[in-house]
């Protein structure tokens, strides 16, 4: 991202702080905005925690915040926070409108779900996944921006201390099976995991798949 120490940025759906804090070591201030109060709870006592004192919370959820009511900034950031929001156009339209200098957006790229997706093929059910990124891409040609696009090439895998481990993590959606593909994803795992030197387990396939697309105003 290319930021000064004179810039003002909002991080949209921010979670817990994990790219606001960075940013706000950098920035002149950052606006912070996510849907969740336990989020921002947990954001608030990390930078208390660091003495930091140039952010700034907004409980809200990321498709209704608009540029009359958070103001300008000079950057925009939705990092892992947009896929699944339905109303997209008129978010991109409200991101652009917000910055002043540069918009950055990072979602899931076409391998993110490659691992699952294998699994959910070989017991004969189909992958319900998020509307690939040139979906995206597409939509913002439309309204006559021409973003940068790039693959973040994450190289590391997803590790897991153990099968239990692998199942509980969050990525699989446990309530849409049954207790027979409960019992096949546990021999899918057990089969296509294996031990890397750290002793934890692994899979070529299991790895985040990431796209920036970005633009200058």
């Amino acid at each position: 991202m290319r930021i000064t120490n004179n810039d003002t940025i909002i991080d949209l759906g921010c979670g817990e702080g994990s790219i606001t804090i960075p940013l706000a070591k950098i920035a002149k201030k950052v606006t912070a905005i996510d849907s969740s109060p336990k989020m921002l709870e947990i954001l608030e006592r990390r930078y208390e925690e660091k003495n930091i004192e140039n952010i700034n919370i907004i409980n809200k959820e990321l498709e209704n915040v608009k540029s009359n009511e958070v103001g300008k900034h000079d950057i925009v950031l939705a990092s892992r926070s947009i896929n699944g929001i339905f109303p997209i156009k008129e978010t991109l339209s409200n991101l652009n409108d917000i910055a002043n200098k540069y918009v950055y957006i990072t979602l899931f790229g076409p391998n993110n779900w490659k691992f699952e997706a294998n699994f959910y093929k070989s017991i004969g059910k189909d992958y319900e996944s998020f509307a690939p990124y040139s979906y995206l891409f597409n939509i913002l040609v439309e309204m006559g921006i021409h973003p940068n696009v790039e693959n973040l090439e994450i190289k590391t895998n997803r590790t897991y201390k153990n099968v239990h481990d692998a199942i509980e993590n969050g990525k699989w959606r446990l309530n849409s099976f049954n207790e027979e593909e409960k019992i096949q994803l546990r021999s899918y795992l057990k089969e296509n995991l294996v031990k890397n030197k750290e002793g934890l387990l692994e899979n070529s396939d299991d790895k985040a798949d990431w796209i920036l697309i970005w633009w200058k105003k």
